[in-house]
């Protein structure tokens, strides 16, 4: 008896066989795989796995890895309480699937299970989802960090991860033990920068949404549940389009590549069916044009979205209200058009003569979404102090255990005898996985091994094996001679810088962002000792092969999960980024330096004293910007470069790409010198408003071989300023209670009247932020008098009012204002009411201009962090209320 559909088992047989050519190199394997396999309902779960996922996963992940989440989910359907009744598609997409985003695929289940199964036993489920998140509170939390997204065991062993790495922990410890998840993710946000993601659970009752690691009392509540509202897009990711209609769905549904996007913004915002109609000069339908939908984020146009147009010429997806770029390809032009969907539903993209292209600054009034929170849950004030409690003792738990996993890494560094300074952060940053540190450190006492070491990123301790490393290392000693050789070849005769271009372009295991894995011993048995000469000799060479070799059908990949470079040699399947990291590889196991550039992730060799580029021409100048006030890179402006690529459905297209010059476009003197190809530039400013909108500024620039085409001088850079008027917020603040001196609580929204402005301040004294704003307010205290606002001013503990400055600022102010001194743990409180205002949640002193209003407060304006003048900007905003 099978559990499973017919219909299921037959999609999976028909997936597996659609792939059988590409899978060709396995089949001897697969076919063993498959035989080992008990019931016919893993053996159906085994093939739709081998004939959906992306191909990378088929020859990157060991088959057995593969089969074991087969075995374990039908198990779960066969003996889990929340999965053996939910729909079959649910359970198929949502529990049985391996992959959550772009993690490194490894069978997490079983750890997961073992901490979570008496733990949840006899609990519904919605319970059972609130008690996981607490675990993954006592066991994680949030941490800033690079690109590269950790696993769900790596989060385990180092306690934090990023809100893609937490979210994609929450979804394996619920598909762990049978609680269908999922991870929902907005590209980019319109109303502020950055981006985020979150889970949904399906509790029997439908989905329910959730913040990774951050718990609460009840489902359907987080601190993005003002922010999702204004999302322009929210969607999930499958990894098999098994009872997918895309005819009936398709401004829902969209492929890219193996995976589908499901699109999920109407549950969260206010929306539109938005149609895009793409035409040629002659006004004829566009069949198979590639359209990006981009919006505003970081002082760049974002893609958010990717469409083909059909047989009539025209796409169509659910999106938000707000301000869209929609740029089409139509054969070698891009057109564009920028479009704003709350008036604009349904608008033709043509092309634009060249009369038509802006040829100097031209301004773009950019409008994010309304505020329009998403359906939530209210919290009763027994719930809400219940469920601080218990996050104070998750966090209590959490901290004790990673301070002890750091401990434990300290003495295992001093058991080796690698604690020594060079050596120790290796163990520190690697946390429960400093075992794999001290393997690979322990196996000989050459100085390369910590060499290797420092080329890694923190991130990467967390994950990393010694057997990858040795392979790296073997591979690298081998090359050591030959690399030197070839240096010295291209003018490198000072030792020392010879050296350091091998540590970093050699020796190193990472091209970019990739998961680490080993590949050197394979790639020297791939080739003969004449094709090795040809690549030393020239190293295009090392690139024309890869093109030659390898292929790419877009239907079985996902356009940035890179592959291993083994899996790209033995399935001869490589997307461009995986051709980038594979061209790295072959280069470095022969000694030949290389590397991905970070700015335009191109893959680079060494030649002549510096890098040269792969796939676009070398030639470019320096060229240089102005500015009269000091800008930061995606924050106030950016540069694009006008790239043709392919689309994530395999369609040819062009489009401007954001260069990442993060640190390397910073201005001196007025002036910012950027070192960029020749070819077509789109260079961005942008300035935020609190509402959420942004006033761009935005042109076009040739660069050619001597700079800058049509221009003598640098590239003046326009930064619009708004008016005081477009400060102003009116957003619905949740009422919060404070705690007077004596600990009684305190209500803000009776701190002033009806009517009257009211600045509440959370304060960090002692800190150079919050010494600034007390001076302004001491400063500006007359001011403050006269505009009749009050003040309530909010510290940790009593023993904050001796902070000199506060000190001195207090006398003065309560002698000519109304002052009240309130008090908070600040556990919570500043983050909510910063997210709720949309500024930066992060940083003190947070600054909130309110006015009460029927007995909750109405936010008008916030600011947290180092803000100069926010005392005189509120003024100034208090004599427009």
């Amino acid at each position: 008896m099978t559990l499973l559909s017919a219909d299921f088992h037959a999609y999976a047989a028909e997936r597996l066989e659609d792939r059988s050519a590409l899978l060709a190199p396995l089949s001897e394997k697969i076919e063993a795989a498959l035989a080992a396999l008990e019931t016919e309902d893993e053996r159906a779960l085994m093939r739709s796995y081998l004939g959906t996922l992306p191909l990378t996963d088929v020859f990157d992940t060991p088959l057995e890895t593969l089969a074991s989440f087969a075995r374990q989910s039908a198990l779960l359907r066969a003996e889990s309480p929340w999965c053996c009744d939910v729909p079959e598609d649910v359970f198929v997409h949502f529990v049985a699937y391996p992959r959550v985003n772009n993690e490194p695929l490894a069978d997490a289940w079983p750890v997961f299970r073992a901490q979570l199964g008496e733990r949840l036993a006899g609990l519904d489920a919605e319970a059972a989802v609130l008690e996981t998140n607490y675990w993954c509170c006592e066991t994680a939390t949030y941490q800033a960090s690079d690109g590269r997204t950790l696993g769900p065991l790596g989060v385990l062993a180092s306690g934090d991860g990023r809100c893609g790495e937490e979210s994609t922990y929450l979804v394996t410890a619920l598909r762990s033990v049978g609680i269908p998840a999922r991870q929902l993710y907005t590209p980019w946000w319109a109303h502020c920068d950055d981006n985020h993601a979150w889970v949904e659970a399906y509790t029997g009752d439908g989905w329910h949404y959730l913040g990774a690691c951050e718990p609460e009392e009840q489902l359907d509540r987080g601190w993005f549940t003002a922010a999702s509202g204004r999302a322009m897009l929210v969607h999930t990711r499958l990894f098999g389009d098994f009872g997918c209609d895309f005819e009936r769905d398709a401004h829902l549904l969209a492929r890219e590549g193996s995976q589908v996007i499901v699109n999920l913004t109407e549950r969260y915002a206010p929306t539109v069916r938005l149609v895009v109609r793409v035409a040629d000069a002659s006004g004829a339908p566009v069949e198979g044009s590639a359209v990006r939908l981009q919006l505003v984020n970081e002082a760049g146009w974002r893609d958010i979205a990717s469409l083909v147009t059909g047989p009539d010429g025209s796409a169509s997806i659910v999106v938000g209200e707000g301000t869209l770029r929609v740029a089409a390809s139509i054969g070698d032009t891009l057109a564009e058009k920028i479009v704003d969907t709350s008036r604009d539903h349904d608008v033709t993209i043509v092309p634009v003569t060249a009369a038509e292209q802006p040829g100097s600054w031209e301004d773009i009034d950019v409008h994010a979404p309304s505020d329009h929170p998403a359906p939530s849950r209210p919290l009763t004030p027994e719930q809400a102090a219940a469920g601080r409690a218990r996050k104070r003792e998750a966090d209590a738990m959490r901290t004790r255990r990673v301070a002890g996993l750091v401990a434990k890494a300290r003495e295992l560094a001093h058991a080796c005898g690698r604690d020594d300074e060079t050596c120790l952060p290796f163990f520190e940053h690697a946390f429960a996985n400093a075992g794999e540190v001290a393997r690979f450190l322990g196996t000989d006492d050459g100085a390369d091994r910590a060499d290797l070491l420092s080329t890694l990123t923190t991130k990467d301790f967390r994950d990393l094996t010694a057997n990858v490393l040795e392979d790296h290392l073997a591979g690298a000693r081998l090359a050591h001679a030959d690399a030197l050789s070839y240096l010295a070849r291209e003018g490198v005769d000072d030792p020392g810088r010879a050296e350091d271009l091998y540590r970093r372009y050699v020796l190193c295991p990472r091209a970019n962002l990739e998961h680490l894995s080993a590949y050197r011993a394979f790639i020297r048995e791939r080739f003969d000792a004449g094709q090795v000469a040809g690549f030393v000799a020239d190293p295009m060479s090392v690139w024309r092969h890869i093109c030659a070799t390898t292929s790419l059908d877009v239907r079985h990949h996902v356009k940035k999960l890179v592959g291993t470079p083994v899996g790209a040699l033995v399935s001869g399947q490589a997307g461009e980024f995986t051709r980038r990291a594979l061209f790295v590889a072959i280069c470095r196991t022969f000694g030949i330096p290389a590397r991905v550039n970070t700015v335009d992730l191109g893959a680079e060799f060494f030649r002549a004293g510096g890098f040269v580029p792969v796939e676009r021409p070398e030639s470019g100048a320096d060229v240089t910007f102005a500015s009269e006030e000091p800008l930061g890179y995606f924050h106030d402006w950016t540069i694009a470069r006008l790239t043709r690529d392919n689309a994530p459905s395999g369609a040819p297209r062009l489009g401007f790409a954001t260069l990442d010059l993060w640190g390397k476009a910073e201005f001196e003197g007025g002036v910012c010198h950027v070192e960029l190809p020749a070819g077509t530039y789109l260079v961005t400013t942008s300035a935020r408003l609190p509402s959420g909108d942004s006033q761009v500024a935005e042109r076009l620039v040739e660069v050619g071989e001597h700079g800058i085409e049509g221009a003598d001088g640098p590239v003046e850079l326009v930064m619009r300023h708004p008016d005081v008027s477009q400060m102003l917020e009116d957003i619905a603040v949740e009422p919060f209670m404070l705690a007077d001196g004596s600990g009684d609580p305190l209500d803000p929204s009776s701190a002033a009247t009806e009517g009257q402005p009211i600045v509440t301040a959370f304060l960090e004294p002692g800190m150079e932020p919050t010494e600034h704003l007390l001076n302004e307010m001491r400063e500006e205290s007359a001011r403050l008098a006269e505009a009749g606002a009050a003040l309530l001013l909010v510290l940790r503990d009593e023993a904050e009012l001796t902070d000199p400055t506060l000190s001195r600022t207090l006398p003065v102010l309560e002698g000519v204002a109304d002052v009240t001194v309130a008090f908070d743990d600040f556990s919570e409180l500043p983050e909510r009411l910063a997210r709720r205002m949309f500024v930066n949640p992060e940083k003190l002193p947070l600054c909130i201009l309110a006015t009460p209003e029927g007995g909750a407060l109405r936010g008008r304006y916030a600011a947290a962090g180092y803000n100069v003048g926010t005392v005189d900007l509120m003024l100034k905003l208090m004599a427009l209320l």
